[in-house]
């Protein structure tokens, strides 16, 4: 009986040495490696589980949070102001006031008098029409008198300009009649020039259906700069006559008749023409 007593305490003691030398060798070996480990630890984030679950006194759980990927980095790039008007400065946006303490209400101003009344100015005085110079004439019109223009390159277009001109009951007659007579001191310093032949005289003049009529003189029939010269002075005529919205087109008539061609080169004139025909 003792035997055995002996026999189960050396054993008892045996296997408390074996786990005491267990331990020292886990501790030798945990110390040697102690930077590793705790290298491993942290980069697989077991230090801090065990903070978040032993940390706390053991009251909550750790919960897992998905770890979410950055995503893309957005520029907002303001749209641009558009620039003031040239002498105004850009507006600046007032500073930021800090709020003031309550103030103790003050004392009620004494009532202001009551405002006077603007005087309203007085409305300004319509616009006189200026009177004519003929009193046979007395409408007026700013016409669109088409001259000719020679270019640098010598070739010639029709250009416009803009003149009064008085009538009694026909405007497009006394338009006509006032391309006639040829440009002015002005615009002959502008280099503009008249090509239709001088001691043209316009007859009569009327409108039906979109044509414009016209009716000149023996004169009309001639001019001395050739064909290019003859091509110009209907341009004049054509483009200066469609300025009425009531004009499209305009017939070519010598003493009442219409004719065919003008000119030694035969420009063909026979039927109405618009500012394409010679395009």
């Amino acid at each position: 009986m003792g035997m055995a007593k002996s026999s189960g305490k050396r054993q008892t003691t045996i296997g408390v040495l074996f786990w005491i030398a267990l331990i020292l060798l886990i501790l030798v070996v945990f110390l040697a490696n102690r930077s590793n480990i705790e290298h491993v630890m942290e980069s697989t984030g077991l230090i801090e589980t065990i903070r978040d679950r032993f940390g706390s006194g053991g009251e909550t759980e750790a919960v897992d949070q998905p770890v979410r990927e950055p995503g893309p980095t957005v520029v907002f790039d303001p749209p641009a102001r558009d620039p003031a008007p040239s002498g105004d400065p850009l507006p600046v946006a007032p500073p930021r006031q800090e709020p003031s303490p309550p103030q103790q209400p003050a004392a009620p101003a004494a009532p202001a008098p009551p405002a006077e009344t603007p005087r309203q100015p007085a409305p300004s005085p319509a616009p006189q029409r200026a009177p004519s110079p003929d009193p046979e004439r007395p409408n007026r019109l700013m016409a669109n008198l088409y001259f000719i223009k020679l270019t640098d390159s010598g070739r010639i277009h029709p250009q416009r300009v803009v003149r009064p001109v008085y009538y009694a009951t026909g405007p497009l007659t006394e338009t006509i009649r006032s391309l006639i007579a040829g440009p002015s001191a002005s615009e002959l310093d502008n280099g503009l020039i008249n090509l239709i032949p001088p001691g043209t005289e316009l007859i009569s003049a009327s409108v039906q259906g979109g044509v414009a009529y016209l009716n000149f003189n023996q004169s009309f029939r001639f001019n001395s700069y050739g064909a290019e010269g003859t091509v110009a002075q209907l341009l004049q005529i054509i483009y200066s006559s469609t300025e009425f919205p009531t004009v499209d087109r305009v017939q070519f008539m010598v003493d009442g008749e219409v004719v065919d061609y003008l000119g030694g080169d035969g420009i063909f004139v026979g039927e109405p023409l618009d500012r394409t025909a010679f395009s």
